[in-house]
């Protein structure tokens, strides 16, 4: 019987902690996971808040983001699906990626358990065009 084919996803952690790649390479992978776990903790302590300058707008059934400021890494439109739609009405309100990550949980289900791990690229996504903001 063959396997369910699920499309190649590329997921990006953010090295939050002092450490280069090449130091990182050098780690045993116990203290590997353990830089990790700490990366992740200083990741999930940050507030994000959508860009003011990003204006959201429905035209025709489609969910279209509008960068109206100089400060946009992106000159065109963002087109949203409904989940990330949801994901960027959260991030109106400043907030933590757990904090999110608990209101997607409450109307979603996660079948394939990569919620979290696509909330977390979603909003490092968005910090690379300076749509979501560090608070």
């Amino acid at each position: 019987m063959k396997r369910l084919y699920k499309t190649p996803k590329l997921y990006h952690f953010p090295n939050m902690g002092k450490l280069s790649s090449n130091q990182l390479s050098l780690l045993s992978d116990k203290e590997f996971a353990q830089y990790i776990e700490q990366s992740r903790e200083i990741e999930y302590t940050k507030v994000y808040k959508a860009n003011p300058n990003i204006i959201m707008r429905e035209v025709d059934g489609d969910c279209l983001l509008i960068p109206t400021g100089n400060d946009i890494a992106i000159n065109g439109l963002i087109t949203l699906n409904p989940i990330a739609q949801f994901l960027w009405q959260q991030f109106q309100t400043p907030s933590t990626i757990p904090e999110v990550f608990a209101k997607a949980k409450e109307k979603y289900d996660d079948e394939e358990g990569c919620m979290e791990q696509e909330i977390r690229c979603f909003v490092n996504d968005y910090i690379g065009i300076n749509f979501i903001m560090e608070e």
